[in-house]
Order: structure tokens, then sequence, then C-alpha cells
């Protein structure tokens, strides 16, 4: 399977993505991040705290640590300041993970178990795959997130793919 992006590029691509939402997100009080919104995870803040988790979740599994969540909504963080830096640092893992990557290592089995489902379900796939997976994850909720800023009544930043390639801040 080819990617249309490497991962050390969505990786980089991620940490940008990533630091323009939160920096915008500073634009907004504690309650508008944490007003129910109707998403799917209710708020802004809960879906930045799912996004975490499940960064944090295949991490454990990389590191092949136990697995320290049973849910995909469990909040890690309730002061935003926290879950901000949690995930800067975290994506600053994940791009210095991806960078070193070699294509033996990506072709490699990534076996795992699903959390969070009422059924036990089983991976077994390349961990290419699982990265991609990992970070089109990130993508997807990010879109739930623009949306509710634009809800919040603000402008929500470009995430562009070409605005990331062409260097914008």
């Amino acid at each position: 399977m080819s990617s249309l992006m490497d991962v050390k590029t969505a990786a980089q691509y991620n940490k940008w993505a990533n630091n323009r939402i939160y920096n915008c997100l500073k634009q907004l009080s504690d309650d508008e991040r944490k007003k129910d919104r109707k998403a799917f995870f209710k708020s802004i803040h809960n879906t930045l705290n799912h996004i975490l988790l499940a960064d944090l979740l295949y991490r454990q599994r990389i590191e092949k640590k136990p697995i320290t969540f049973t849910a995909l909504d469990e909040i890690i963080h309730t002061e935003f300041i926290e879950l901000e830096n949690h995930h800067r640092a975290n994506d600053e893992w994940y791009e210095s993970y991806c960078a070193k990557l070699t294509l033996s290592n990506l072709q490699e089995e990534f076996p795992f178990e699903a959390v969070g489902l009422n059924e036990r379900e089983f991976f077994s796939l390349s961990l290419a795959t699982c990265l991609t997976n990992l970070f089109q994850h990130q993508i997807h909720h990010r879109g739930q997130i623009h949306h509710m800023i634009s809800h919040a009544g603000k402008e929500p930043p470009p995430v562009d793919v070409v605005k990331f390639a062409r260097g914008d801040v």
C-alpha cells in the first residue's frame, strides 16, 4: 500500500496543524472550549482530549508499554494549558520517532487490540498503515474542531497541506 504522504512528513504536518489549532483556541474562553457543541465528543476540549488519547494509545503500543486506557472518551486533562502542553510534547515525540523510521520498520507487522469497543477486535497491519491511520484520525477530528471554532464565532485557521508545504507559519 502506498501512501499519499510519508509518515515523517505526516508527523511534521500534524504538529504544524495542531499548533495552528491550539494557537487559535487561545482566543476562546475555557467555557467556550468546553461548551457542548453536539459533536461526537461534545466539545472542543473533549475532542482535543480524544485526539491526544489516541496518540498516546498508539504510543503505548509502539513503546510496548501497558495500555492505560479503556475508553476513547476519557478526559486526560481538564485544564486547557495542560492539555496543550501534553499534546505539543507528544507531537514532538511523533515527529522525532517518525524521522528515524526505515522502510523496513514501516513494513513490520504492528499487532494490537482495539480499545473502547463493545466487542474485542484485533488488528495486525504494517506499522506504515497504522501510522497513516493515526495521522488520518487526527485530520478527521481536527476537522470537527475546525467546524466548532466557526460555531464559536471565531475564524478557524487554515490547516491545508499546501499551506504547510509552502512554509506558512
